[in-house]
């Protein structure tokens, strides 16, 4: 079952995120709801790649990490993102738990995360983290980067309306920096003014806009980084 710490010192967090409007908040989960969860993930093969770069877009679903039309592995094969073109791209695999969850099929924990994201409890805590009283629902996807995989720099305006604060719950047991996959976060000036690891059970929220990136994750990485992603936001996505 899916649950918050009983141990959040929520006014403490409340008083961080107002000093940076960002934050990350270690041991989000009950012990039991994170490592159920991470376990989940690593055994799930419900996996999509998906690609916005290099001037291609596209999402294939994966049967064992390939494509699941063996015609289409070359599009995954071929992928790269242009590193001289400023607008955000991406590479990374996705699990659609949101349409998961409204279909009912087969749920594991992880279908779970949107009706507890959802739920009072966490939109109550979110609210008083924040201080925001306008977050109405959150958005939720599970995404996974495996090596080679990254997030070009971007701040999440003019892509929909209504979202208010990104997150980011990881689910990567034993990270280590030296793997990439860090959330970062560049300054005017284009030096990391703060970068966060993928340390499990840690939640990070952030204010929309801010600019953000998920660093390439390292080809010599040894396991894949998981997360629940999306955004706390006014109200539910049209």
């Amino acid at each position: 079952m899916l649950a918050l710490s009983p141990d959040l010192d929520i006014p403490s967090l409340a008083r961080e995120f107002a000093s940076r409007r960002r934050i990350r908040i270690p041991g989000i989960l009950t012990v039991a709801a994170a490592t159920a969860a991470a376990e989940a993930m690593e055994a799930s093969d419900r996996w999509s790649t998906c690609v916005a770069a290099g001037g291609e877009h596209f999402e294939l679903p994966l049967h064992d990490r390939r494509a699941a039309d063996p015609a289409k592995q070359g599009w995954i094969d071929q992928a790269r993102i242009e590193g001289s073109d400023p607008a955000m791209q991406f590479i990374y695999d996705t699990r659609r738990i949101a349409v998961e969850h409204e279909t009912g099929a087969d749920l594991d924990i992880v279908s779970r995360f949107p009706a507890f994201l959802n739920g009072a409890a966490f939109l109550d805590f979110a609210r008083a983290v924040t201080g925001d009283d306008r977050i109405a629902h959150v958005s939720a996807q599970a995404t996974r980067y495996r090596p080679g995989q990254a997030l070009t720099t971007h701040d999440d305006t003019g892509l929909e309306s209504g979202r208010l604060y990104a997150y980011v719950l990881n689910l990567t047991r034993g990270w280590n920096p030296d793997w990439g996959g860090l959330l970062l976060f560049p300054d005017e000036e284009g030096h990391i003014a703060q970068g966060f690891t993928p340390t499990f059970n840690g939640l990070n929220i952030f204010a929309v806009p801010m600019r953000h990136a998920v660093s390439q994750v390292a080809s010599f990485a040894p396991r894949d980084r998981h997360s629940v992603t999306g955004w706390l936001r006014v109200s539910e996505a049209v």
